[in-house]
């Protein structure tokens, strides 16, 4: 995966409050141990290696693939209480406490959870000192917080962005990197964790088929295939990525490829959710199944 560096770069827009750096003006750089950690909530107990991070050293907080806080170079163990609150803040952006509490705790009275919320944030505070931001009312993430979502928003936002005159070298290379990022917080099933994660996914999809699109405008085939074909990686039942993978098919002159992708996503699509494709991608194929059969 992939991080942006420096945070001072020019920024594309911003991510629930947070600026994020353009891909262009900013260099993406591998982050390491890049693969998280499992997709649950760890316990503390389990982390026995861990040490609180020194006050006001910059972290970095990974969120794709799995739940990770990093200062120096080395873990920082949190409750789970403790990374989702992080964890909200992070894609949420400053919050009201009470709001944030009963999100949080939503079982709990209001009370109740005002005092776990008070609790929970003196511990994040004992293990990553002054990664929190804090008013009587309200909660942030501090700057020196880096987050890897930022990656894949501002790469999606650029290739969204970017008219046809961008390089196809570029627009291929961040198609790569954008396809490699993991889903948001797998194992998690909070409504706001699954808001979040199908904001980012659609984002995801879109840019591939934006950047596919591109690539097939440019003549580059192959480059073309490799990016529609990660975009039905990412979102497996999205008929947009899987016709842009069979219009790259026909125009590389495969018409029985093309074929065999779409009989391969119709049994996906009556397997699992008992629907057919849409017209529109079946009229894609139709010539070739008509000749197929005459």
């Amino acid at each position: 995966m992939w991080a942006l560096v420096p945070a001072s770069t020019p920024v594309l827009g911003n991510f629930r409050g947070r600026a994020v750096a353009s891909p262009r003006s900013a260099r993406f750089r591998p982050v390491e141990g890049g693969t998280m950690t499992g997709g649950t909530v760890r316990p503390m107990t389990r982390v026995r290696a861990r040490t609180p991070a020194q006050p006001d050293q910059p972290f970095r907080l990974s969120l794709l693939g799995g739940w990770d806080l990093q200062a120096g170079g080395e873990g920082v163990a949190m409750s789970s209480n403790g990374q989702r609150l992080l964890a909200f803040l992070a894609l949420r952006g400053r919050t009201q406490r009470d709001y944030l509490a009963g999100i949080l705790w939503p079982e709990s009275d209001e009370q109740s959870a005002l005092a776990n919320l008070r609790t929970t944030l003196w511990r994040v505070r004992q293990r990553a000192k002054g990664a929190v931001i804090s008013t009587s009312h309200e909660l942030q993430l501090a700057p020196l917080v880096t987050l890897d979502v930022d990656g894949l928003v501002a790469a999606g936002r650029y290739l969204v962005r970017q008219d046809s005159a961008e390089s196809p070298a570029d627009c291929a290379e961040i198609g790569r990197d954008l396809a490699r990022h993991a889903p948001l917080l797998p194992g998690w099933y909070d409504d706001w964790v699954l808001t979040e994660r199908e904001s980012l996914q659609q984002l995801q999809v879109h840019a591939l088929e934006v950047a596919a699109e591109r690539l097939v405008q440019s003549h580059h085939l192959g480059a073309a295939l490799e990016i529609a074909q990660a975009a039905t990686q990412v979102e497996p039942f999205r008929e947009t990525a899987h016709c842009a993978v069979v219009k790259v098919l026909l125009q590389q002159a495969n018409p029985a490829q093309a074929v065999r992708h779409y009989q391969r996503y119709e049994r996906l699509l009556d397997r699992e959710l008992g629907i057919e494709p849409s017209p529109n991608l079946r009229d894609l194929v139709r010539p070739v199944l008509a000749r197929s059969q005459a």
